[in-house]
Protein backbone atom coordinates (compact mmCIF):
# COMPACT_ATOMS: atom_id res chain seq x y z
CA UNK A 1 0.00 0.00 0.00
CA UNK A 2 2.92 2.33 0.66
CA UNK A 3 3.92 2.24 -3.01
CA UNK A 4 0.38 3.03 -4.14
CA UNK A 5 0.35 6.00 -1.77
CA UNK A 6 3.68 7.13 -3.24
CA UNK A 7 2.21 6.73 -6.71
CA UNK A 8 -0.77 8.92 -5.76
CA UNK A 9 1.56 11.58 -4.33
CA UNK A 10 3.73 11.46 -7.44
CA UNK A 11 0.66 11.74 -9.66
CA UNK A 12 -0.57 14.73 -7.64
CA UNK A 13 2.84 16.46 -7.92
CA UNK A 14 2.94 15.81 -11.65
CA UNK A 15 -0.60 17.14 -12.18
CA UNK A 16 0.16 20.24 -10.11
CA UNK A 17 3.36 20.87 -12.04
CA UNK A 18 1.65 20.34 -15.37
CA UNK A 19 -1.33 22.56 -14.57
CA UNK A 20 1.01 25.29 -13.27
CA UNK A 21 3.06 25.11 -16.45
CA UNK A 22 -0.08 25.20 -18.58
CA UNK A 23 -1.36 28.27 -16.76
CA UNK A 24 2.02 30.00 -17.06
CA UNK A 25 2.14 29.27 -20.79
CA UNK A 26 -1.40 30.57 -21.25
CA UNK A 27 -0.52 33.73 -19.34
CA UNK A 28 2.52 34.39 -21.52
CA UNK A 29 0.81 33.66 -24.83
CA UNK A 30 0.06 36.56 -27.14
CA UNK A 31 -3.05 36.56 -29.27
CA UNK A 32 -2.07 38.36 -32.45
CA UNK A 33 -4.61 39.17 -35.12
CA UNK A 34 -3.78 37.61 -38.45
CA UNK A 35 -4.96 40.35 -40.78
CA UNK A 36 -3.26 42.66 -43.21
CA UNK A 37 -1.16 45.27 -41.51
CA UNK A 38 -0.88 43.52 -38.14
CA UNK A 39 1.80 44.89 -35.89
CA UNK A 40 3.38 43.72 -32.69
CA UNK A 41 5.88 45.20 -30.32
CA UNK A 42 9.03 43.16 -30.98
CA UNK A 43 10.37 43.58 -27.43
CA UNK A 44 7.09 42.44 -25.87
CA UNK A 45 6.97 39.52 -28.29
CA UNK A 46 10.55 38.61 -27.38
CA UNK A 47 9.72 38.84 -23.66
CA UNK A 48 6.66 36.62 -24.12
CA UNK A 49 8.66 34.01 -26.05
CA UNK A 50 11.46 34.09 -23.46
CA UNK A 51 8.90 33.69 -20.70
CA UNK A 52 7.36 30.70 -22.49
CA UNK A 53 10.82 29.16 -22.96
CA UNK A 54 11.60 29.64 -19.25
CA UNK A 55 8.35 27.94 -18.31
CA UNK A 56 9.08 25.03 -20.65
CA UNK A 57 12.61 24.67 -19.22
CA UNK A 58 11.23 24.65 -15.68
CA UNK A 59 8.67 22.09 -16.77
CA UNK A 60 11.39 19.94 -18.37
CA UNK A 61 13.51 19.98 -15.21
CA UNK A 62 10.45 19.10 -13.14
CA UNK A 63 9.64 16.19 -15.44
CA UNK A 64 13.28 15.02 -15.43
CA UNK A 65 13.32 14.99 -11.63
CA UNK A 66 10.18 12.85 -11.61
CA UNK A 67 11.42 10.29 -14.16
CA UNK A 68 13.51 8.14 -11.78
CA UNK A 69 10.66 7.89 -9.29
CA UNK A 70 8.20 7.05 -12.06
CA UNK A 71 10.54 4.35 -13.38
CA UNK A 72 10.91 2.85 -9.89
CA UNK A 73 7.17 2.89 -9.27
CA UNK A 74 6.54 1.45 -12.73
CA UNK A 75 8.77 -1.54 -11.96
CA UNK A 76 6.99 -2.00 -8.63
CA UNK A 77 3.60 -1.90 -10.36
CA UNK A 78 4.81 -4.54 -12.84
CA UNK A 79 6.01 -6.69 -9.93
CA UNK A 80 2.67 -6.22 -8.18
CA UNK A 81 0.88 -7.30 -11.36
CA UNK A 82 3.01 -10.45 -11.58
CA UNK A 83 2.37 -11.29 -7.94
CA UNK A 84 -1.34 -10.71 -8.44
CA UNK A 85 -1.38 -13.03 -11.47
CA UNK A 86 0.46 -15.74 -9.51
CA UNK A 87 -1.95 -15.35 -6.62
CA UNK A 88 -4.88 -15.73 -9.02
CA UNK A 89 -3.41 -19.01 -10.35
CA UNK A 90 -2.82 -20.29 -6.81
CA UNK A 91 -6.35 -19.36 -5.73
CA UNK A 92 -7.81 -21.26 -8.69
CA UNK A 93 -5.68 -24.30 -7.81
CA UNK A 94 -6.84 -24.04 -4.19
CA UNK A 95 -10.45 -23.91 -5.39
CA UNK A 96 -9.92 -27.07 -7.46
CA UNK A 97 -8.33 -28.88 -4.51
CA UNK A 98 -11.13 -27.84 -2.15
CA UNK A 99 -13.72 -29.08 -4.64
CA UNK A 100 -11.93 -32.42 -4.94
CA UNK A 101 -11.67 -32.66 -1.15
CA UNK A 102 -15.39 -31.95 -0.76
CA UNK A 103 -16.21 -34.69 -3.28
CA UNK A 104 -13.94 -37.13 -1.41
CA UNK A 105 -15.58 -36.20 1.88
CA UNK A 106 -19.02 -36.93 0.42
CA UNK A 107 -17.74 -40.30 -0.82
CA UNK A 108 -16.22 -41.06 2.60
CA UNK A 109 -19.45 -40.19 4.42
CA UNK A 110 -21.43 -42.33 1.99
CA UNK A 111 -19.09 -45.29 2.52
CA UNK A 112 -19.18 -44.91 6.31
CA UNK A 113 -22.97 -44.83 6.20
CA UNK A 114 -23.02 -47.92 4.02
CA UNK A 115 -20.63 -49.74 6.40
CA UNK A 116 -22.73 -48.69 9.37
CA UNK A 117 -25.87 -50.02 7.68
CA UNK A 118 -24.14 -53.29 6.84
CA UNK A 119 -23.03 -53.69 10.46
CA UNK A 120 -26.65 -53.35 11.65
CA UNK A 121 -28.03 -56.07 9.39
CA UNK A 122 -28.53 -59.53 10.88
CA UNK A 123 -25.58 -61.76 10.00
CA UNK A 124 -27.66 -64.06 7.79
CA UNK A 125 -28.62 -61.24 5.40
CA UNK A 126 -25.10 -60.15 4.51
CA UNK A 127 -22.94 -61.82 1.92
CA UNK A 128 -19.34 -62.48 2.69
CA UNK A 129 -16.72 -61.21 0.33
Amino acid sequence: MIFLDKWALLDHEYCSSLSGATEALKASTLCLPVVCGSRADVLKLKDAICSAINVMQAMASSICSLLPRVAELNSLVVELGNISANEFVLLNRCKELLSAMAAMQVTECSMRTHISQLNRLPSGLTTKL
